[in-house]
């Protein structure tokens, strides 16, 4: 007899993953918000940035391309670059864009269950996401920034195939984030963020995507004029980071 399984208890554990992220978000903010910092540079909305990202996918699944024949696959993460720019602002508006591609990690089992054979094989597959918009900013003193976004995302895993099976997907949703940005004098700037997404999760088995709440905490370090040393982490059921260099595009 199988043991009944309470709906609640996964409502529960999306409750407390939720309201671990909203603590974390509330408790950057306070230390980015609070305090005087006096000779702090205005934020600049212009510039663009490449970076060495890691990507978190942790997903498995099934799919039997043929009758008899099973494949099994486990993603777990891997590497790539990013891109982003900004240009703005215009009566505090800005446009957005980014851009990341890894090379995610897979593991296969190829299963026969009529003849019995089985063969275990590995490779990487694309992970490449793209988001686009139109953010607004809203100064609650010189040095810091409230702002909003509203992005148009696409998310697109290419897998290949091992065994004639086709585990791809490829989506596009709107998306959105509320985060602060706040300068460190005149060469630290500090930014959080809380981003929804249509395509934060994805079952690899039957091939549809799922929402996620995300929180992101990142910095950038103007190690020269008009250059900073930049590094960004973001926690959701797919986790990433990156860290790279920035060039500013409104540098006087």
């Amino acid at each position: 007899m199988r043991p009944i399984r309470l709906p609640f208890a996964r409502f529960s554990w999306i409750r407390l993953t939720i309201t671990r992220r909203a603590s974390v978000f509330l408790s950057l903010l306070a230390v980015v918000c609070l305090g005087d910092y006096a000779a702090a540079q205005e934020i600049r909305y212009s510039w663009m940035d490449m970076s060495f990202m890691g990507q978190d996918v942790g997903r498995q699944g099934a799919l039997s391309p043929l009758p008899g024949q099973i494949v099994d696959i486990t993603a777990s993460d891997g590497t790539g670059v990013r891109f982003r720019g900004s240009v703005g602002t215009w009566k505090n508006f800005y446009v957005m864009v980014d851009y990341g591609s890894t090379d995610i990690d897979l593991t296969g089992l190829v299963t026969n269950t009529n003849t019995g054979f089985e063969e275990i094989v590995e490779d990487e597959f694309d992970y490449t996401t793209i988001r686009g918009g139109i953010g607004l900013r809203y100064p609650l003193r010189y040095e810091t920034d409230i702002f909003g976004e509203l992005t148009y995302d696409s998310l697109d895993f290419d897998f290949g195939s091992f065994a004639g099976e086709n585990f791809d997907m490829d989506r596009q949703e709107m998306g959105g984030a509320l985060g602060v940005r706040t300068m460190f004098g005149d060469h630290v700037q500090a930014y959080l963020h809380v981003r929804y997404s249509a395509l934060g999760d994805a079952d690899l088995t039957t091939g549809f995507f799922d929402t996620d709440t995300l929180v992101g905490v990142g910095a950038a370090w103007e190690v020269i004029r008009g250059l900073s040393l930049v590094g960004d982490y973001e926690s959701g059921e797919f986790s990433s980071w990156s860290i790279g260099f920035r060039l500013d595009l409104s540098e006087d």
